[in-house]
This record gives C-alpha cells, sequence and structure tokens, in this order.
C-alpha cells in the first residue's frame, strides 16, 4: 500500500508499518510501498509494540508515523561507536 492510501483509511490515527519497498535517496529513506502491522489512538501505544517487534527481529525496516503528515519523511542516521553485547 502507499502512503497515501494508509492515510485515508487510517485518519488521524498511530500506524506502526514495515517497508515492503524502499530505497534511500539525498540521505532519506523514501517508502514506496509499506504493510500496515498495526494501529494505534496514542503514539506512545504504538512505540511500545514497535520496541518488541524490533527486539525480537532487528533486520525488519519498521517505523511509526502519524497520518496527518501529508509525506512520509524518514531520515537516514549513520551510527558510528562501538556496541557492547551483553
Amino acid at each position: 500500500m502507499k502512503w497515501e492510501e494508509a492515510r485515508k483509511i487510517y485518519v488521524n490515527k498511530w500506524i506502526l508499518f514495515e517497508s515492503t519497498d524502499v530505497h534511500s535517496e539525498d540521505g532519506k529513506r523514501i517508502v514506496d510501498e509499506l504493510s500496515v502491522i498495526n494501529v494505534f489512538d496514542e503514539g506512545k501505544e504504538a512505540l511500545r509494540e514497535y520496541a518488541q517487534k524490533h527486539k525480537k527481529d532487528k533486520n525488519r525496516e519498521m517505523y511509526v508515523y502519524h497520518t496527518k503528515n501529508e509525506k512520509l519523511f524518514i531520515e537516514e542516521r549513520t551510527w558510528i561507536g562501538v556496541r557492547k553485547n551483553g
């Protein structure tokens, strides 16, 4: 589904979605297609579920975004540093 479709279906909601077709352009992630995982009234609930799902599988590209936003704006971040396991 496209972001525009999700906005029409889930008016004024927080959605947790997975990118199914995405690419990088000028330091941004451009989501061409997405799959809605869940819909929420409260952002905290959406972030809580995101954290649970991300903890189980860090390879999935998931985002939480509010449908009041006309466009998806997802800035890429470069992580620098050492991660300690354990």
